[in-house]
């Protein structure tokens, strides 16, 4: 994951100066080039006499925020990436920081080895951001959405509890289109980077065993909002973007973020957010091993008109049964 960083030129905004020196080191080591500030108007001083790809900025600090870095580099004409860093605990300042636009979030005290995980995504990211700009057609939107779909499949690899997710999502969503009359080739599309948004949760709390830290459980009540923002900004139409932005909505209105429910969630939403529940079943988490067809096909039945919709269940039960490999 070294390669994003090289002769990326980072800004490492933090009023702890050991903090930013051990960051700095930790990038340069992969080949950036990082400038370090001490305080949020010494932020604000060097982001203006930039440029920079990527801004990893403190959120609480004298003489300014790091909102207000933010602020700033989003205004930039050419934006660059930004992550912030917060104390654990602090969730409200961690989802409101990527609500208002930030790439992603890493938690205090820092581990400098996540941070060059999650530098590498959002500069990915950025780049896409980048090629879509650069272009006036949409028919770019299409290839950049799937370069982006590759992106998470990488950070997927890394963890093997989720290894192959989005893949398996899409597989099992393609599946269920035809018997729902939805577009396979757009569903499959979203379902490849529908939990993009992941991204800007720690890695280390993904699988924790135990109740997960208040910020953690913010970040993942968020991130279907996240991807739907991001994916957005590189062009995707609104029937993706709303997909997206609902996959995990129940249809007895007991989901998150929006807690709509029944015909209110978009025919692709539910769809989507059916593939995923399914692609995790068939797949071992810490706490429990994998689910065979039979055994999804149950938590299908009992989840019908409750977590799922009931033509959408119905669907799936009728795809597995007549190919008990689609789970495998």
């Amino acid at each position: 994951m070294t390669a994003p960083l090289a002769a990326q030129r980072v800004l490492i905004v933090d009023d702890e100066r050991a903090i930013a020196a051990a960051v700095a080191r930790r990038l340069e080591l992969a080949g950036a080039l990082c400038v370090q500030a001490h305080d949020g108007a010494e932020g604000l001083s060097r982001l203006a006499a930039g440029p920079f790809d990527l801004v990893i900025t403190d959120l609480d600090m004298p003489g300014a925020t790091g909102y207000d870095v933010l602020d700033a580099a989003q205004a930039l004409v050419d934006p660059p990436a930004v992550m912030l860093m917060a104390p654990d605990g602090d969730s409200r300042g961690a989802a409101g920081a990527l609500l208002r636009g930030a790439d992603g979030y890493v938690r205090k005290p820092v581990d400098v080895e996540e941070i060059m995980v999650e530098a590498a995504g959002v500069l990915e990211l950025r780049t896409l951001r980048q090629a879509v700009a650069a272009t006036t057609t949409a028919r770019a939107v299409g290839p950049v959405l799937t370069i982006l779909g590759e992106v998470v499949s990488a950070y997927e690899k890394a963890d093997p509890f989720r290894v192959g997710f989005s893949a398996r999502t899409g597989r099992i969503a393609v599946a269920i289109a035809g018997p729902l009359a939805l577009d396979a080739d757009k569903l499959a599309l979203a379902a490849r980077v529908h939990d993009v948004g992941m991204l800007a949760v720690p890695t280390t709390e993904q699988h924790k065993e135990g109740p997960l830290a208040r910020a953690a459980q913010h970040l993942i009540r968020v991130h279907p909002t996240l991807g739907a923002r991001w994916i957005e900004r590189l062009g995707a139409d609104r029937t993706m973007v709303a997909a997206v932005a609902a996959h995990h909505e129940r249809y007895d209105g007991a989901g998150y973020p929006g807690k709509i429910a029944g015909t209110e969630i978009p025919p692709m939403a539910r769809a989507l957010g059916l593939a995923a529940a399914v692609a995790a079943m068939c797949a071992p988490r810490p706490w429990r091993g994998r689910r065979e067809a039979d055994g999804v096909i149950a938590e299908l039945a009992q989840g019908r008109g409750s977590q799922f919709g009931p033509a959408e269940a119905d669907a799936a039960i009728e795809a597995i049964r007549a190919n008990p490999l689609l789970v495998a």
